[in-house]
C-alpha cells in the first residue's frame, strides 16, 4: 500500500486525527500536528510527512472524498442524479439548482478552509527552511517539488471554492491568534490571477509524475501545468457576478475584458506539457484508464496526471455512489454500489456508434445475483437508468465483501492528459480565429484512442479535417469534451465558462421530448444474456427493425414521454423549469446560514439566495 494511503488510514483511525470545528471556525483553524513549528521543516522527509496531512484532509467525505467532485459538479446536459419534487436541503438541492442556505452539503466550506490552512502552514514552513534557498527555483529538486506540491493542492482547493461560491475570503498565510477571523470576500478575478502567478513561479522546480515514486497520486509538474491552464480558462471564461448593491438580484453573466490573455497562458502551459513528451494516450485504451484506478495501477506517463488518493475502506466514494450499480446480496463478494449518477439519453445517443467511449461511460444495466443460475449477471435498465460505467467495484484487486457499502478507496481523477490536449486545441482555435495544425493534431490524438484503427481514416482524420472554421471547431470541442469526460465532474464547469450551461440543459430537455416516435433514434433495443452473465444490447445504431433470434425487445426512446408528449416525471424533477429557465440561471451556491451568522457581518448571500 502506498505511503499516502497509509497516512490516510492513520488519520482516519485517530492516530493523527482532525480537530473538529464549527462553521464559525473556517478561518480560525489550527493544525493538530503544529505544522508551522520550524523544526519540522529542516529535512525533506519531515516536510513530505507534513504535506501528507493535506492529502489526508482532502480525502475527507466533505471534500474530495465525495462532495466536491460528486455533489457540486452535477447536474448537466449529459449526467444527472435524481431529485425530489420540492426543494431538498440535501445533495438533491445542489443537483437541481434549488439549494437554500440551510443545505447540509454546504458545510464543505469549513473543510475546504481547514485544508487550505494546512497547506498555508506547509508553505510557510518550507519558506522558512534553509533547504528552499539552497535549491534554485528554476531547477527541479525534491524540496522545490514539495513546495510546488503544497501550492498546487492549495490552488486546487481555492479553484473549487471559487467555482462553487464565486467571490470568497482569500488567505495565503497560516492562521495566527491575532488574525482577523471575520474577513470579507476577495474578487474571484484577483484570487485566480494570484493562483496562476503562484503556480507559474513554482512549476519549473517541480518533478513530473514519472520522476516520483508515488507518480500520479501526488500533485506533480504535469498536473500543475494542466491546473494552470484550467484556472486560466476559468478566469478567461464567463461567470455569474453578483450585484453587491442588490443582494436579491440574481446577478449577471460577465467575462473579463482581457480574457484572451488567459487563453494565452492556458495555451503556453498546455503546449509545455505536450512538448515535454512525459505523457501519451497511445499506450492504453479508454476503458483501461479507469480500470487502472480500480485495480490500483498508476502509470506515470499515460493519460492520468493527478488523482485524489484514497485508502480502501477508509475513504473514497468512487465505485460506491458512481459507477456500475451492484445490488446488495449475501452472494456478491464485491460489495454493494448504489449508483446515484446516470447519463442522459440524448447524451448516450450523441455518441458515434463506433466510439468506444460510449459503452465505457454509459452502462444501461446493473449487476444482480440470479438465484436460479447461481451467479451474478447484468440486468438491463431503462433509459432513465443509464449508469456511469467508468468505475466498478468488480474490478478491484480484492473484493470488499457481500453488502459492503463503505469507502472503496478507488481514486478520483482530477486532471488527465486528454484534458490538456483538448484545452490546447481550444486555445489554439480561439487565439488564431480558427483551428491550427496543433489544434487539429491535439483533437485527433484524443479521438484516435476513441476509435478502432480501421476507423481512423474516417472518424478521426476526415472528421477533424472537415472542421474548417472557428465555430465548427469549437462546437466539435464542446461535443468532444462531453464524450471524453462524462461523469468526471468536468462538464458543468466547462459549460459555465462557455456560458452554455443553461442553453445545453434546455436543448437536452427538448431533444429528449422529441426522441419518442422519431425515426432518427432507436425506439427499442434488443437484449440477450450471455452465458457469462453479461448482456449483448443491439440497435443503439438504429439499424434493426426487429429483434434477432434469441434477443428480447426492450423499450428505449419510445418510453421517454407519455402519449401526450410529456416527459417522464421522475426525470423532470432533476431539471426543474423554475431554476433551469431563470434569467440568469443561478448556479452559484449560497453560503450556509451559520457561516453568514458567524461572520459578524463580513459575509452575506447574493444572487437572490
Amino acid at each position: 500500500m502506498r505511503t499516502i494511503r497509509k497516512y490516510i488510514i492513520l488519520l482516519f483511525t485517530g492516530i493523527l486525527g482532525i480537530i473538529t470545528f464549527s462553521c464559525s471556525d473556517f478561518l480560525d483553524t489550527t493544525s493538530g500536528s503544529q505544522l508551522t513549528d520550524n523544526e519540522i521543516y529542516q529535512n525533506e522527509g519531515d516536510i513530505y510527512r507534513a504535506i501528507l496531512n493535506i492529502y489526508a484532509q482532502i480525502s475527507e467525505e466533505k471534500l474530495y472524498g465525495r462532495t466536491i467532485p460528486l455533489i457540486y459538479s452535477f447536474n448537466t446536459d449529459i449526467e444527472f442524479g435524481t431529485c425530489n419534487a420540492t426543494t431538498d436541503n440535501t445533495r438533491r438541492g445542489i443537483w437541481d439548482y434549488s439549494a437554500t442556505d440551510n443545505n447540509e452539503e454546504l458545510v464543505s466550506w469549513d473543510y475546504i478552509y481547514k485544508a487550505i490552512n494546512t497547506a498555508n502552514e506547509c508553505i510557510a514552513g518550507i519558506e522558512s527552511s534553509p533547504l528552499l534557498e539552497q535549491n534554485p527555483a528554476d531547477t527541479p529538486s525534491m524540496i522545490r517539488q514539495l513546495y510546488g506540491e503544497a501550492k498546487g493542492l492549495r490552488a486546487m482547493l481555492y479553484l473549487d471554492l471559487v467555482r462553487a461560491w464565486g467571490d470568497v475570503p482569500f488567505k495565503m498565510t497560516p492562521t495566527m491568534p491575532d488574525d482577523n477571523f471575520y474577513q470579507g470576500v476577495t474578487s474571484r478575478t484577483e484570487i485566480l490571477e494570484t493562483l496562476i502567478n503562484d503556480l507559474v513561479a513554482v512549476e519549473p522546480g517541480m518533478l513530473y509524475a514519472s520522476e516520483m515514486s508515488q507518480s500520479v497520486e501526488r500533485m506533480n509538474r504535469g498536473a500543475v501545468q494542466g491546473l494552470i491552464a484550467r484556472i486560466a480558462l476559468t478566469l478567461g471564461g464567463y461567470t455569474l457576478m453578483p450585484d453587491y448593491a442588490n443582494p436579491s438580484f440574481p446577478g449577471t453573466i460577465e467575462r473579463v475584458e482581457n480574457y484572451i490573455d488567459y487563453y494565452e497562458i492556458a495555451n503556453t502551459y498546455c503546449r509545455k506539457l505536450r512538448d515535454s513528451r512525459k505523457h501519451t494516450l497511445a499506450n492504453t485504451d479508454f476503458l483501461q484508464v479507469f480500470k487502472n484506478q480500480c485495480e490500483e495501477v498508476y502509470p506515470s506517463n499515460e493519460d492520468m496526471l493527478f488523482e485524489i488518493p484514497y485508502a480502501t475502506t477508509y475513504s473514497g466514494s468512487v465505485g460506491v455512489i458512481i459507477g456500475h450499480k451492484i445490488e446488495g446480496s449475501s452472494h456478491i463478494a464485491y460489495g454493494k454500489s448504489d449508483g446515484w449518477y446516470y447519463a442522459t439519453l440524448p447524451y448516450h445517443a450523441s455518441f458515434d456508434y463506433k466510439d468506444t467511449r460510449r459503452d465505457v461511460t454509459c452502462a444501461p444495466y446493473k449487476w444482480a445475483w440470479n438465484d436460479e443460475k447461481g451467479y451474478i449477471e447484468q440486468v438491463f435498465t431503462e433509459w432513465r437508468s443509464i449508469y456511469i460505467g467508468k468505475w466498478s467495484r468488480m474490478w478491484m484487486k480484492t473484493p470488499q465483501g457481500p453488502n459492503v457499502q463503505y469507502s472503496s478507496g478507488i481514486n478520483w481523477p482530477v486532471i488527465r492528459y486528454a484534458d490538456v490536449l483538448l484545452m490546447l486545441a481550444e486555445t489554439e482555435n480561439e487565439l488564431h480565429n480558427g483551428p491550427t495544425d496543433d489544434a487539429r493534431d491535439a483533437l485527433k490524438e484524443v479521438r484516435r484512442r476513441a476509435f478502432k484503427t480501421e476507423d481512423h481514416a474516417r472518424k478521426v482524420d476526415a472528421y477533424v479535417d472537415a472542421l474548417d472554421d472557428k465555430d465548427a471547431f469549437f462546437e466539435a470541442l464542446v461535443n468532444e469534451r462531453a464524450w471524453e469526460f462524462g461523469g468526471e465532474g468536468i462538464r458543468k464547469y466547462d459549460l459555465i465558462r462557455w456560458n452554455l450551461l443553461q442553453k445545453k440543459i434546455q436543448e437536452m430537455k427538448v431533444k429528449l421530448a422529441e426522441m419518442k416516435n422519431n425515426s432518427a433514434y432507436p425506439q427499442s433495443v434488443y437484449v440477450k444474456t450471455n452465458n457469462d452473465g453479461t448482456l449483448e444490447i443491439l440497435n443503439f445504431d438504429n439499424s434493426l427493425s426487429n429483434a434477432p433470434s434469441g434477443y428480447t425487445k426492450k423499450a428505449w426512446a419510445s418510453a421517454t414521454t407519455d402519449n401526450n408528449g410529456v416527459l417522464n416525471t421522475t426525470f423532470v424533477k432533476s431539471y426543474k423549469d423554475e431554476y433551469i429557465d431563470a434569467t440568469p440561471m443561478v448556479y452559484i451556491l449560497p453560503l450556509h446560514k451559520d457561516v453568514i451568522t458567524d461572520s459578524r457581518g463580513a459575509l452575506q448571500n447574493y444572487y437572490g439566495h
